[in-house]
């Protein structure tokens, strides 16, 4: 994501590829938002189950970093694999893949 590097407004939407990847036990997830958006960061297991929902807000301009810490919805620690993580703002919807290795 090259404005998370040069800095400035941001002017498109896009979330980066999670870091450290594989993690153990948190890895940090960064993103982008050109406009005010109602975004939803969730992350999935490969059954396509739904684990946890990291961001379910209105967000504001600028960019962002939101950190998973390897749980679920009810706060337990998840197993080794890989996860899949979507981010929904607006039209934009974004996909990719995360490995936990404990």
């Amino acid at each position: 994501i090259k404005n998370f590097l040069t800095g400035g407004m941001p002017v498109h939407i896009c979330i980066a590829q999670n870091y450290p990847n594989p993690f153990n036990p948190v890895t940090s997830i960064k993103y982008q938002i050109p406009k005010e958006s109602f975004v939803t960061i969730s992350v999935y297991n490969l059954l396509g189950h739904k684990v946890v929902d990291l961001v379910s807000d209105i967000q504001p301009v600028g960019y962002h970093n939101i950190m998973w810490n390897s749980t679920d919805m009810s706060g337990k620690s998840v197993s080794s694999g890989v996860y899949i993580y979507t981010i929904t703002a607006g039209d934009y919807r974004a996909v990719k893949k995360m490995i936990l290795i404990k």
